[in-house]
């Protein structure tokens, strides 16, 4: 074990101290950050968020429009102002200092008609907030107590038919971190596993198989980087975590609904802990496709066979949405390569039980170990074919004959 301890630490070194590796660790949050970016800047360079006016001849309003007074490129708040008379609204149209303005006459209490005066469309969020500042203004009458509490709105509180889970607005984390573990979890075995394919291939057409086996056997080999790449993609997986926390907490009161998101620690540990063996069982199948092929080219065109079962469940989104623990769902959450993202699609929608969370762990941990010794048995048996692919059913049938 010591010796596939060193050779675990000797692929993550060699992993993580490349260059590319943080250039690809870099490249996949800029690029997304780049493109939301760019699609926010062209939104907002669309906003019109110049004053929108309003006059008020029926003496409708009491009660003076809430005005975001920040400024910065995600405050998308359009304020309301009040004119005088209808020519001072109509003059600061002109002048370009209002966008338009909306006329409250002596009709408005019985017909409770509005007028809007302008060249352009009333965009929707300005209307929200036109609509809630009438609605405020006519209850202005009601108790202090109750419009605050209208203004704060309803909390909806979600409860599961068996009463297993309930879930408030403050706890959305629930559905977002296994839903957020899921996608990281496909991106790293996306490119950590690649890693792990590519490292295999080359060394057994370089031959440098042949060195590496006369100081450690195949099965330490296998261990060490399987081990060693699991370790690379935890780095990643950390990283782009620790990245979106600290994004989530710079921009926190930039956005409403990441003000009343409550990280749960206890859901991401859980989310993660299921990803652990099913890492290493892709993995260590990985490293077996890399031991029987014959070049890389050839194992780019097998790693499919693997990476598509993978994000099978995402294809189901809607099933696992409205019958989380349905026969589908369920039987796609105890098939190893569909259960990582399968189970995690599932906490995002149900409670699972301890039991049926210890059942999923315990039999992808066996399918982990099975395929460490299948990986390490494909390398014993594939390191001198270097011309010939090995089928995986001439490996079995030799190891029964060797029984």
């Amino acid at each position: 074990m010591n010796k596939a301890l060193k050779v675990a630490l000797h692929e993550y070194k060699r992993h993580v101290l490349r260059r590319r590796f943080w250039i690809a660790l870099l490249a996949f949050p800029l690029g997304i950050v780049l493109i939301m970016g760019l699609s926010t800047i062209l939104s907002v360079s669309a906003i019109d968020k110049n004053p929108i006016g309003f006059v008020d001849q029926g003496k409708v309003l009491t009660v003076a429009p809430k005005n975001d007074e920040r400024k910065g490129l995600f405050v998308f708040d359009v304020p309301l102002v009040s004119y005088p008379d209808e020519s001072a609204a109509r003059q600061a149209v002109a002048e370009g200092k209002a966008q338009g303005y909306f006329l409250l006459d002596e009709a408005f209490r019985t017909d409770h008609q509005l007028t809007y005066y302008s060249d352009k469309p009333l965009p929707v969020d300005a209307r929200k907030k036109i609509d809630g500042f009438i609605r405020q203004n006519l209850l202005a009458t009601v108790q202090a107590e109750n419009i605050a509490r209208l203004d704060e709105g309803s909390k909806m509180e979600m409860i599961s038919m068996d009463g297993s889970r309930t879930i408030d607005d403050s706890e959305v984390a629930s559905f977002v971190v296994p839903l957020v573990v899921a996608v990281i979890f496909v991106f790293i075995i996306l490119m950590s596993g690649s890693y792990l394919l590519q490292a295999v291939v080359e060394e057994k057409e370089n031959r440098t198989m042949e060195v590496m086996i006369t100081s450690v056997s195949p099965n330490q080999l296998m261990t060490g980087k399987i081990l060693g790449n699991m370790g690379v993609g935890l780095t990643q997986m950390l990283f782009w975590i620790v990245l979106i926390g600290a994004a989530m907490m710079i921009f926190k009161d930039r956005f409403a609904f990441l003000q009343n998101l409550d990280l749960s620690w206890g859901m991401l540990a859980k989310s993660v802990l299921i990803m652990l063996p099913s890492f290493v069982f892709v993995s260590a199948l990985m490293a077996t496709l890399g031991a029987t092929v014959t070049d890389s080219q050839e194992s780019q065109q097998f790693s499919g066979i693997i990476i598509m079962p993978i994000i099978i469940p995402f294809y189901f989104m809607a099933l696992f949405m409205f019958n989380p623990n349905g026969v589908i769902a369920k039987g796609l959450s105890y098939f190893p390569l569909t259960s990582p993202v399968a189970t995690a699609l599932r906490m995002a929608f149900t409670n699972l039980s301890a039991g049926e969370m210890a059942l999923i762990f315990g039999l992808q941990t066996l399918f982990a170990v099975f395929s460490v010794w299948l990986a390490g048995k494909a390398f014993k048996a594939g390191m001198l074919q270097y011309s010939k692919r090995m089928n995986l059913r001439d490996l079995f049938r030799k190891e029964a004959q060797h029984g």
